[in-house]
């Protein structure tokens, strides 16, 4: 029985890490485009006082609209990936559940696993 559960938990242990390694690269991915928004956005900012930052305004704004669309097109990625990832782990967590007492139940017909009985101290 205890064999049976660690083989329906093994995938669980090899997917973890793997999906912590992915979404580590993605994190990385929305930070660094983070930081490209917010220099666009100091930039702006430190200039709005000469004539060059008025003159392109119009471009620092479309500049800084196109890189929060960058971290807004990341941070839908990694919340597709968190989404998947919860699903699997639920579906292998109920489902490891449903087959251990299916295979617990199984044994219990067959005669070789027996519920127990009540003995009194």
């Amino acid at each position: 029985m205890t064999l049976f559960t660690l083989a329906l938990m093994f995938p669980t242990m090899i997917w973890g890490p793997i999906y912590g390694r992915g979404m580590r690269a993605v994190h990385k991915e929305i930070s660094d485009a983070k930081a490209e928004s917010s220099n666009v956005a100091e930039e702006a900012f430190s200039n709005i006082r000469t004539v060059k930052a008025f003159a392109n305004e119009d471009r620092e704004c479309a500049d800084y609209f196109e890189k929060n669309e960058k971290i807004f097109t990341l941070a839908k990625r990694a919340a597709c990936y968190y989404g998947c990832f919860s699903c699997v782990m639920q579906l292998v967590m109920f489902g490891s559940l449903d087959a251990l007492v299916y295979f617990a139940a199984y044994l219990n017909q067959e005669g070789t696993l027996t519920i127990g009985q009540f003995t009194s101290f």
